[in-house]
């Protein structure tokens, strides 16, 4: 209780100044102090970055390869987040992310920033499988958007492009000294690692000015994520160091001219879980912004019981900050600060559901059911794997209306782009126990045409629960001359010899029962606890919560690790040749179990 009291003493105490945009006589309320559970944005929100506009607080997360990209998420309260668009929304933003063919490439660590009016992200596209000494790795671009509730969210502009030699790019005004706008970044050589600057032109992606190194870090592998923010006695860069690992930290120093030189926080690092039993562990990557009370927060990255399993990837965790005048901040009380899952902090009052945009959006980790009505478009929390052939998914197509008719890729799931695109959409997993199912209408004729429910983390890792073209087995001889449906379940791993075109039961598979004619059933996919996935299917149309056949299950550990996080949805293939047969879905939802960590 005397830390509480100390911390609310603290908070009460802190200067009203803003360093964005504020509406003049802005009036927040807040709670004394509140109660809250870490993840805030839950579920494959990695290297988060926030900011305030007036009463409102916005955040965007990496993507890598998922399309739509670089989600944006808003609350009033800091607890309730809702995804209102994507800043990468149209192929034509980007055309070059169907290059990537990396499970680590993609889109990287976005930034979001608001200056005279208008929002900005900065990010980099980062083609992974290039040297690290390769100038053409790193394709940094910058994002505007001057309505961000414009065109249902997604009305950003194209990106203009911009040369450094690195990635994480974040982006500072001056406006106090000389108005220009400075670009930071981490330089990616391996024998140089470190935190550069230069000024730049937003219009054109001009360098204006000499590329300067301004801080190495304290001696953590790779120094990246850099943010500066401006105080009334000083510059204070903060980065992250250590790797987004179990060594993941956060560190700050200041520097009276922008240009520095900097100096080490004395207590650094300010924010870390490393060396601890915490349960969110690899914490870093953070942001600081402030509210209309002068109460300092940060947002950073975590992943749950980081040295087991962590299936949802890396996670957007919220702590609250004190920041004094001439002082570095200091992160949840301590020195450094810590990340728990149950927090306190002075939160603004919650906010009823008018206080986000009038969609039917789910807030992040509640409940979705998508229909997919006539003259539609699927909603904006599924994506794909990079750019699809939008062809190939049709909403309400003639004769199956509340339906998405998606027709099978040569490209299986664990393809890598060179044959095409895979054909499959999906939504994030955002609660540690789910339940998904879907309804699957299916009469394929060719052998190894298959459609269903896959849980993927990236190409490599992934189970798929769905119903396949086979031939039958008889009496121990298999003969291509009579084929049959099956449900299976397959599992995708470092193990697997799957090409992503051949040999559709050449990784491990559970093969399920005939299934004679056309495929009318239902798919669950269920997460029971936090270690074990499972897979069912059911014939009864009519009752949802009866008559599961458990085909098999999964442990949480094959879709575990890497910089993304599990992703829940629909596909179909023809594994090596385009399907002629459509797959038809209904009825897509999700249901996610509140309150379980």
């Amino acid at each position: 209780m005397q830390y509480l009291l100390k911390i609310l003493s603290l908070c009460l105490s802190l200067s009203s100044s803003l360093p964005f945009s504020c509406a003049a006589g802005a009036s927040q309320t807040f709670d004394k102090l509140a109660s809250y559970s870490n993840p805030i944005i839950s579920g494959f929100a990695p290297d988060p970055s926030c900011i305030r506009v007036e009463e409102q607080f916005f955040c965007v997360t990496s993507s890598f390869s998922a399309f739509p990209g670089i989600p944006v998420y808003t609350s009033r309260d800091l607890v309730q987040w809702k995804q209102i668009g994507n800043v990468l929304s149209r192929p034509e933003q980007l055309p070059t992310l169907s290059q990537v063919n990396q499970t680590t490439g993609g889109i990287w660590a976005a930034t979001i920033r608001h200056h005279d009016n208008r929002f900005f992200v900065t990010t980099t596209l980062v083609f992974d499988g290039k040297p690290q000494l390769d100038p053409t790795r790193w394709d940094n671009m910058i994002f505007t958007n001057d309505d961000i509730f414009s065109n249902n969210g997604n009305g950003w502009s194209d990106p203009v492009h911009f040369s450094f030699e690195g990635y994480d790019t974040s982006l500072f005004w001056d406006d106090d000294v000389d108005g220009k706008v400075y670009v930071q970044g981490s330089h990616a050589w391996h024998v140089f690692p470190a935190i550069q600057s230069f000024e730049i032109d937003l219009n054109t992606g001009k360098n204006l000015s000499e590329i300067i190194t301004l801080w190495t870090g304290t001696g953590g592998i790779a120094p990246e994520g850099p943010h500066i923010y401006k105080r009334s006695d000083a510059y204070y860069l903060m980065i992250a160091e250590g790797g987004t690992g179990l060594g993941h930290m956060e560190t700050m120093a200041r520097a009276e001219n922008i240009t520095g030189p900097y100096t080490p926080c004395p207590y650094n690092p300010v924010l870390t879980n490393a060396n601890t039993t915490e349960y969110l562990q690899t914490v870093g990557h953070a942001d600081l912004f402030n509210d209309t009370n002068g109460n300092w927060w940060a947002v950073a990255l975590a992943t749950r019981n980081g040295t087991v399993n962590f299936p949802m990837g890396r996670e957007t965790v919220l702590v609250p900050v004190v920041w004094e005048e001439g002082q570095f901040p200091v992160f949840n009380g301590g020195k450094p600060g810590r990340v728990h899952v149950s927090m306190t902090g002075p939160l603004p009052l919650k906010q009823s559901p008018t206080a986000f945009p009038d969609t039917i959006d789910p807030l992040v980790g509640h409940p979705q059911n998508v229909t997919f009505p006539p003259n539609t478009t699927p909603p904006r929390q599924l994506v794909y794997y990079r750019f699809p052939d939008f062809s190939s998914f049709t909403v309400s197509p003639d004769g199956h209306p509340n339906a998405l008719r998606i027709m099978g890729s040569a490209e299986n799931i664990t393809g890598d782009g060179f044959a095409g695109t895979s054909s499959f959409i999906m939504r994030r997993q955002d609660a540690l126990e789910f339940s998904a199912t879907s309804r699957l209408q299916f009469d394929p004729r060719v052998e190894n045409e298959e459609a269903g429910m896959s849980l993927f983390i990236q190409r490599t890792q992934h189970f798929d629960l769905s119903v396949v073209r086979l031939p039958v087995n008889n009496a121990g001889n298999v003969t291509a001359e009579r084929l049959g449906n099956f449900v299976i379940l397959r599992t995708i791993d470092a193990n697997s010899s799957s090409d992503g075109l051949h040999d559709t039961l050449s990784t491990p598979a559970v093969v399920g029962p005939l299934m004679e004619g056309p495929v009318d059933v239902l798919l669950k996919i269920q997460a029971v606890n936090a270690s074990t996935y499972s897979f069912s299917y059911s014939d009864n149309q009519k009752d949802k919560n009866s008559d599961w056949v458990l085909v098999g299950t999964g442990a949480a550990s094959e879709v575990s690790g890497g910089f993304t996080g599990t992703l829940v949805g629909m596909f179909a293939t023809g594994n090596g040749r385009n399907s002629t047969t459509p797959a038809y879905f209904s009825d897509f939802e999700y249901f996610p179990v509140e309150g379980v960590y």
